[in-house]
């Protein structure tokens, strides 16, 4: 973004743009700004569908007409009439008022941020149908099934550390992930281990989590191969372990992942075949890393 663009995109000047403060070149430009910012854009239609929400918030009010026992009261021959019921009305609707006010206040408030987050949350799956994801499935599903898709056809380099040296590849990514790991044996399914990885946390990493993921990688004797991604800071630690299915195609090539969280991890199983054999092998694997957390584990190394 060029000095430019900053000060055309500076939060005064897009809260300008939204309340139509700007002069017609002005707001041209700031729109051209957005056509190209997709955060600043999605920021704008928030404030948007806020200032309208507010807007509308009990319109309905100001269209009813003035009750006839108030335009009574200002006509000349009520001015005779005693003082002290108008005084009494005065006050209490004073009182209904302020009382009316209060209550509007507090459940406007709660109003306030429930719309917020229904806005936000809104904004967040219109940005992801906007990149061509759905919005029901987590980013971090994403990020195992494009890192299957450009490992898995590596012959030479696959993976960083290979199995030949897979207490240390436990080890290593255990400590930087902050969690216990597990890479299940499965030899006894035809499934061998050829090592793993160290990935990136993407932008959905809940707040203090670690900046890492990790990918163990097996293959078959025909050189069929998938791929178990594991990320930490799952957002509903405490949900029962359900099995969710998605697929994602790059480069003309389909991949399969089955994604489930398990206490503070979440996992996604990728690969390149039908539906069934990748739900036996996710039941096969989750089975695995149950009995391993089962046994001893060593500490990861310092």
């Amino acid at each position: 973004m060029t000095h430019d663009d900053d000060h055309d995109l500076d939060e005064a000047t897009l809260h300008a743009y939204v309340d139509g403060q700007l002069d017609p070149a002005r707001a041209a430009a700031v729109a051209d700004r957005l056509l190209r910012h997709p955060r600043a854009a999605q920021q704008v239609l928030a404030w948007r569908e806020q200032r309208e929400s507010l807007q509308a918030l009990h319109r309905e009010w100001l269209d009813e007409p003035i009750p006839p026992r108030l335009t009574a009261a200002l006509r000349p021959e009520a001015a005779n009439a005693p003082r002290w019921p108008r005084a009494w009305a005065a006050a209490l609707l004073l009182t209904v008022g302020v009382g009316a006010g209060l209550a509007g206040g507090w459940g406007g408030h709660a109003w306030w941020h429930a719309k917020q987050e229904a806005v936000e949350r809104a904004s967040a799956e219109a940005a992801a149908r906007a990149a061509g994801r759905d919005p029901s499935v987590p980013d971090y599903v994403r990020d195992a099934a494009i890192a299957h898709a450009v490992y898995q056809p590596e012959q030479r380099h696959p993976v960083e550390v290979g199995a030949d040296q897979a207490d240390h590849l436990i080890q290593w990514l255990s400590k930087r992930l902050g969690q216990p790991l597990h890479a299940p044996v499965l030899r006894d399914y035809g499934w061998k281990l050829v090592g793993g990885r160290l990935l990136p946390a993407g932008d959905d990493a809940a707040p203090g989590a670690p900046l890492a993921r990790a990918q163990f990688m097996y293959e078959n004797e025909t050189g069929e191969r998938f791929t178990l991604y594991v990320s930490t800071g799952a957002r509903s630690p405490e949900a029962p372990v359900a099995f969710r299915l998605t697929r994602r195609v790059e480069a003309g090539q389909t991949t399969r992942s089955l994604y489930w969280i398990d206490g503070t991890l979440a996992y996604a199983l990728s690969g390149n075949f039908d539906e069934k054999r990748l739900r036996i092998l996710a039941d096969l694997v989750h089975a695995r890393i149950g009995m391993a957390d089962r046994l001893p584990v060593k500490p990861p190394a310092s």
